[in-house]
């Protein structure tokens, strides 16, 4: 045989890292061999090997899962390579001395090691093991997977790990000559042409550079050669002379320039013998032309030494120079590009958070046009319309606003799945079934030309922004991908593996494909119920749709897959019968919600593909109905509930005194069913009065009453849409509709009992509780049948995660998560949208919330924050970041302004007023929103110019509580109150209403002077006396951390608006600052010099400091019986109170200081032992006014103060060693007038 053909231009060289002797004509080998390793060292059946330039031999050791390493010269092994490797069969190592190993029988892959490294990596991703492995000078990765008959390569230049075909057909065993049949060893020349060792064939393949059919060089068919008996591997010397492992013949064959001959096992016999081989199976030269063989059934592996004298000249070992072509083919996609040259062909709107679509579908087109089991339709950006006919072999075309076709295909078209419309407005069409290839209709064009050959039918067609047209095999478990820029209608895999898996890698039946503008590719992964996103350039795969995808949907072989112009996830989940989507809150049913087969207007029917028009509306081709579906996108959804979520700050707080909305004389006794809508609508169910009342927003009495046919109405509820649904149940067993406007109804459900509550979902869902069967049904609205199914409860009592007890109130949120207020277990439970087992997320069982009796009514803010009826509690409480407190109703069951008795549900109006459903009080309570309670973490109050205080004070806390002599208090947004208890060394809380502390905190203090909370929750405490530093405790955490050092006590703590943490240092004579997010502990001088003075910049004995949203600093400044104010950036200060001031107050050692809403200050005027307040007329003294003491109305050296959300004033009474709060009086009347605005705001 001649040397092999060249081909290509030489552009440059390049070494490789196996040997290829130059060997003479007539070199020969020592028949008998020696055995360089036994089944001891390289197991059972050995199989790959692999000899270095530098003589270092490689072994693949099947039977331990290793590769063994022997270094030049050793005969003791020097390395071994395990990891996870199972079974490995092929070796390969490069001149960098990176080593690639089979490890494709179980893990399906190939692994690499890095020279010296312990670990390896994937270098690509395969369907079984690779028999043998090559690298060629353009640094692509051969494989050759002899079950699935094919040759694959993959560039290992670029980050993408997928591979195409270079030679043999996948799943075809044949001996054409573009076939192989379970080919086993393979090798590519300088040239890039490849030898394959066709075993089954008994023949030795010669595949040009880039062709698909090969040549025959070796066998019985090819004149002057060798018949072969399942060659199994293939070299070539540095002649370009070929090598044979010959294996079932058990022999080596060599050509040279005088033919073929046999070099060694030339018996051609099996056996153990020194000159024998039993099926060998791959071989390798070392640098001095000696041949190692891996004598697999023998469990060794022999070297065959060259014979000394068989030549007359010295063999060496030479480099080889290799020609690189410069059309050399990879397996990569288009590089990525900020820019983009195809203008997008299909639509992709921009919905807003809450988009909706009228559940009831428009029957576009049927059978007589889509044809049976429809499969593909586009819509381009004119909202043209495409349908694949596959019963009919036609391309039917729809212009817009036409309801039949305008025009159709029908030349060669033949039984189409995917179908895809180019933004030139050429049409690619899938052929695959009959012709394996997806044909291109050019704009006005008659006939169609191949746009791309393809294994079989393309069940998706998808063309991206660079041109590059994407066909989902689904036979074939890839996505395969050619660019339409060249001329090649060749393609490489984009993602699978051509084998059918659930790993990152790998797919299962594909069947829609959709690439985003950067390159993104999402595929509905059918039978793994799934859909996939790999990255640009990615093998591998994220699941962002599945069971296994946090947040999102249970699929059941989707089939489609869109992203609209926000990215957010649009879903064909076909054997639900249903289509998905996503949105800024999470994963939703769209269309068809019931997941039940059908053929109504509001059904489908394994629906296969959607896409969007230019409005927003979405088509649904309905495979078995046989028919393309239009749902309209319903206008006006900015916001997608009827009834109002305020969006509350952490310390909102609601005036306590509620005002009586309506009474008994209006909606008769025990009222149950509350509901206020956008407009401030209410409406009540007058259970007693067997109507429904309804008061415009302003109006005093109903402006509206509807009452025809109910019965004792317990619940109600309001759509978008103004459409009324009324509880019927107890004599009626029926929901009653009631549509907007009209003042008749219509049966909406049947149910067996009354709904205690009732709610309408963003779906159109219609929920009831049937709180005497323990369960909650539902009713989809948009169906016109009246029976429902079960949402939560198994209909019988219990407390297990998918019973109830008498459940009462109802929510669903955004995300269709349903909240349940479970009566008889006393707990407020979650099931997440489809789930049947709930999560307990309040009351019995629930870790950090609240003790709950018989929660009835449950709803939630625009933060997602829980507020509850607490029925038995006769209170309402509610939630925020800082965890559960009771909101109303929160001294016991009463019929005053401030109580409860009973309560069943509420609701909120636009403005975060709450209106309360008193059922044994017969009235409905509105409680209205503190208008000041946002403005800071702590409570600034607004005071009317005349309001007063008490003079008698209570006991908040005594000596037995706090200890003696207290400095610090604090009271956040939501009244809890914080006391430093400077002898025990804690810090003391009581949440709202509590009569004694329920925590404290008290790692490491000593002589905690002073304290402050920040809007997070943590909180900051003087640690100066003797540990030199501010502490801050975590919220809701056992972390303390140190984040000022001082040199004293702090008798004064501050965070203002910008972060930044001041320190009062009395007996420094100075105030200090620190940024909390500077990095440092070490504070800078904010005010004073360290020295006590009089003087505008110094101060003497400093104490309570208070700084405003204008980052003045406030000090009350006791040594010089002044309040000073210094403005930020400033070191001098200006007195405004006391020694110094032309304001008309004497001070006398002032130590606290607070500033109210409207920036009037409140002074603890402490040797005068009282509290002063100034408004617009000037200073006042407001308690404490008659001197010294220890009765209720006076002091002794009170220390500081602070107010709670409702004007009253706590003072830590230092020589009286008590709490003392003083109520503020209800004859300051602005103080309770409100205007209908809010320090919440409704998120629409």
């Amino acid at each position: 045989m001649a040397q092999a053909n060249e081909v290509g231009t030489k552009v440059s060289n390049y070494s490789v890292a196996y040997n290829q002797p130059n060997l003479c004509a007539n070199a020969s080998w020592n028949a008998t061999a020696i055995t360089f390793a036994t089944s001891t060292i390289v197991g059972g059946t050995p199989y790959g090997i692999f000899v270095d330039t530098n003589n270092t031999v490689y072994v693949a050791d099947r039977q331990d899962g290793r590769v063994i390493v022997w270094f030049g010269g050793s005969t003791v092994i020097t390395r071994n390579l395990t990891g996870t490797l199972s079974s490995p069969y092929g070796i390969f190592v490069t001149s960098n001395g990176d080593i690639y190993v089979d490890n494709g029988a179980s893990n399906y892959r190939v692994n690499k090691w890095q020279l010296n490294s312990t670990n390896s990596t994937p270098a690509m991703y395969t369907c079984a093991q690779c028999d043998d492995l090559h690298i060629d000078i353009n640094n692509t990765l051969y494989c050759t997977w002899s079950a699935n008959h094919q040759i694959l390569a993959q560039s290992l230049s670029n980050r993408l790990t997928v591979w195409k075909t270079i030679a043999g057909i996948a799943g075809s065993a044949g001996a054409a000559s573009n076939q192989l049949y379970s080919p086993r060893g393979i090798f590519v020349d300088g040239n890039l042409n490849i030898y394959v060792a066709d075993s089954t064939n008994n023949r030795i393949q010669f595949f040009l550079y880039g062709q698909l059919t090969a040549t025959t060089i070796v066998g019985s068919s090819v004149a002057g050669s060798m018949t072969l008996n399942t060659p199994t591997d293939v070299l070539l010397d540095g002649n370009g002379y070929l090598f044979i492992m010959d294996s079932e013949n058990q022999r080596i064959i060599g050509s040279g320039p005088y033919g073929y001959r046999c070099v060694a096992g030339c018996t051609q016999a099996a056996g153990s013998a020194s000159n024998q081989m039993d099926s060998p199976q791959a071989f390798a030269f070392d640098s001095y032309g000696n041949i190692f063989v891996t004598d697999r059934d023998n469990n060794r592996v022999q070297i065959f030494l060259l014979a000394a004298n068989s030549c007359s000249t010295t063999t060496t070992a030479a480099p080889i120079t290799a020609t690189l072509s410069t059309n050399i083919i990879q397996a990569t996609t288009p590089s990525i590009s900020s820019s983009y040259s195809n203008a997008l062909s299909f639509n992709q709107p921009q919905f807003g958070a809450y988009a909706m679509w009228d559940g009831n579908g428009l029957t576009f087109a049927t059978s007589g046009t889509v044809g049976a089991d429809p499969y593909g339709f586009f819509i381009n950006t004119n909202n043209t319309v495409f349908v694949a006919d596959r019963a009919d072999n036609r391309i039917n075309i729809w212009l817009e606003g036409s309801t039949n076709p305008t025009s159709n295909i029908t030349t060669g078209i033949g039984y189409a799945y995917g179908i895809f419309g180019s933004s030139k407005g050429d049409l690619y069409v899938d052929n695959g079934y009959l012709y394996q290839r997806v044909d291109k209709w050019a704009v006005n064009a008659t006939t169609s030309t191949y746009a791309m050959y393809s294994k079989y039918i393309c069940y998706d067609l998808f063309i991206d922004i660079n041109n590059n047209l994407y066909c989902a095999l689904f036979d074939y478990h890839q996505i395969v991908m050619t660019s339409l820029n060249t001329n090649s209608s060749m393609w490489i895999i984009a993602a699978g593996t051509s084998c059918a898996g659930s790993t990152s890698n790998t797919l299962y039946n594909p069947r829609g494909v959709f690439v985003d503008t950067n390159l993104n590719i999402y595929v509905a992964d059918s039978i793994n119920n799934r859909v996939q996103l790999f990255l640009s350039g990615q093998a591998t795969a994220t699941t962002v749709v599945g069971s296994t995808a946090p947040g999102t949907f249970s699929l059941y072989y989707p089939t489609d897959v869109m992203l609209d112009a926000n990215g957010y996830i649009f879903v064909v989940d076909s054997y639900n019968y249903r289509i998905i989507g996503s949105g800024p809150y999470g994963f939703r049913c769209i269309i068809a919600c019931y997941s039940a087969a059908g053929s109504s207007s509001s059904q489908l029917y394994n629906p296969s593909s959607l896409s969007f028009d230019s409005h927003g509306n979405i088509f649904v081709l309905d495979r078995s109905n046989y028919r393309l579906q239009k749902f309209f996108l319903m206008p006006n959804t900015t916001y997608p509930f009827s009834f109002n979520q305020p969006s509350f700050c952490p310390s909102s707080t609601w005036y306590t005194n509620a005002i009586t909305f309506a009474n008994s004389s209006t909606i008769g006794t025990t009222p149950y069913g509350i509901f206020v809508n956008l407009n401030n609508t209410v409406y009540v169910a007058s259970q007693s009065l067997n109507q429904i009342q309804i008061w415009l927003q302003g109006s005093i009495v109903p402006n509206q009453i509807l009452s025809g046919g109910l019965s004792s109405p317990l619940s109600l509820f309001t759509t978008l849409s103004g459409d009324i649904y009324v509880d019927n149940g107890v004599t009626y067993s029926r929901v009653d509709k009631w549509p907007a406007n009209s003042n008749s109804s219509v049966v909406a459900m049947q149910i067996t009992e009354e709904c205690y509550s009732m709610f309408v979902d963003m779906s159109n869902t219609l929920y009831c509780a049937m709180t005497f069967s323990h369960r909650i049904a539902k009713k989809y609205l948009n169906d016109n049948g009246t029976t429902l199914v079960s949402a939560a409860g198994t209909g019988t009592a219990g407390g297990a995660v998918d019973q109830l007890y008498y459940p009462a109130g109802i929510h669903v949120d955004k995300k269709f998560n349903l909240y349940v207020g479970d009566c008889g277990n006393n707990r407020v439970q979650m099931f997440g949208f489809g789930q049947l087992s709930a999560t307990t997320v309040a009351g019995s069982g629930a870790s950090w919330t609240i003790t709950l009796s018989c929660p009835n009514a449950v709803t939630l803010d625009a933060n997602g924050y829980l507020f509850i009826t607490d029925n038995y509690n006769s209170r309402v409480i509610g939630s925020g970041p800082f965890g559960f407190r009771c909101l109303f109703g929160c001294t016991g069951a009463g019929s005053s302004a401030s109580q409860l008795n009973a309560p069943r549900t509420f609701s909120f109006d636009s403005y975060g007023n709450l209106f309360v459903a008193d059922e044994n009080n017969n009235r409905i309570q509105k409680f209205i929103l503190a208008s000041n309670s946002c403005s800071t973490f702590y409570s600034q109050p607004t005071f009317c110019s005349d309001a007063l205080w008490y003079s008698n004070a209570s006991t908040f806390a005594s000596s037995t509580t706090i200890g003696s002599s207290p400095y610090g208090i604090f009271i956040d947004g939501i009244n809890t109150v914080y006391v430093a208890n400077l002898f025990n060394n804690i810090i003391l809380t009581w949440p709202q209403w509590s009569t004694t502390p329920t925590g404290n905190l008290s790692i490491n203090l000593n002589r905690p002077y002073s304290l402050f909370i920040s809007i997070t929750g943590d909180v900051y405490v003087d640690n100066g006396y003797s540990n030199g530093r501010v502490d801050k405790f975590t919220y809701n955490s056992s972390n303390v951390i140190t984040v000022m050092n001082v040199s004293g006590s702090c008798y004064g703590l501050f965070i203002d608006i910008s972060n930044n943490l001041y320190c009062s240092l009395k007996n420094l004579h100075q105030v200090v600052e620190l940024p909390l997010n500077s990095g440092t502990t070490i504070p800078t001088i904010a005010a004073g010099t360290g020295t006590a003075g009089s003087l505008a910049n110094m101060l003497s004995y400093p104490q309570g400091i208070y700084v405003d949203n204008n980052l003045t600093l406030y000090i009350a400044d006791c040594g010089n019986n002044r309040i000073q104010s210094v403005q930020t950036g400033q070191l001098n200060g200006v007195t405004i109170a006391g020694n110094g001031s032309s304001a008309n107050i004497i001070l006398n050692c002032p130590t606290g200081i607070v500033l109210d809403a409207s920036g009037y200050l409140f002074i603890v005027d402490s040797y005068n032992h009282r509290i002063v307040g100034s408004n617009s007329n000037g200073f006042r003294c407001i308690v404490g006014c008659s001197g010294g003491g220890s009765t209720a109305f006076q002091l002794s050296f009170p220390q500081s103060m602070a107010f709670d959300s409702y004007g009253n004033i706590y003072v830590t009474d230092r020589n009286n060693s008590r709490v003392q709060q003083f109520t503020l009086q209800s004859n300051c009347r602005k103080l309770f007038l409100y205007n209908e605005t809010c320090s919440c705001k409704l998120v629409k």
